[in-house]
């Protein structure tokens, strides 16, 4: 059977997880050298990517219950979405501060700034394929839907 959009989506996300363990995992062990309630946002956060890591292998290999396409696209984008949002606001600090304007006198700034730019174009890249990739089991599911009717009355 071939592969859907959705499934295609899945495997990519799935590859990048796996490359975004490395420095999930170095995450989690600094997090845990310093106590305090930044160590359970960490935890959290990277427990809900392990499960979204889980989903996208079985929706993937199209082992995934069709039910949780669905949440599984969802949580994605919201979970990419709220790690957008400090991004944007730091891009958004960058910015203010003048840093397109001094970017000869302090060469780092801009570096930064585009690094940041890097950051936040790949969460809205990870939000944007989540949502399409949502809307597209959607509309499948309508289509479906639709072709079983008119086979029914005829």
């Amino acid at each position: 059977m071939e592969r859907t959009y959705s499934q295609n989506v899945a495997r990519v996300f799935e590859i990048a997880d796996y490359i975004l363990l490395i420095p999930a995992i170095l995450g989690a062990i600094l997090a845990t050298l310093i106590p305090s309630i930044f160590t359970v946002l960490v935890y959290g956060f990277f427990a809900a990517g392990v499960v979204l890591l889980v989903g996208y292998f079985k929706h993937s290999r199209g082992r995934l219950d069709e039910s949780y396409f669905s949440t599984l696209w969802i949580a994605t984008a919201v979970y990419n979405g709220i790690l957008l949002l400090p991004c944007l606001y730091y891009a958004s600090t960058l910015l203010q501060s003048g840093i397109l304007e001094n970017e000869y006198s302090s060469g780092g700034s801009a570096i930064s700034f585009l690094f940041t730019l890097s950051v936040v174009s790949g969460y809205f890249a990870a939000v944007s394929f989540s949502l399409k990739a949502y809307f597209f089991e959607k509309r499948k599911k309508y289509i479906d839907h639709q072709i079983s009717m008119k086979s029914m009355t005829t």
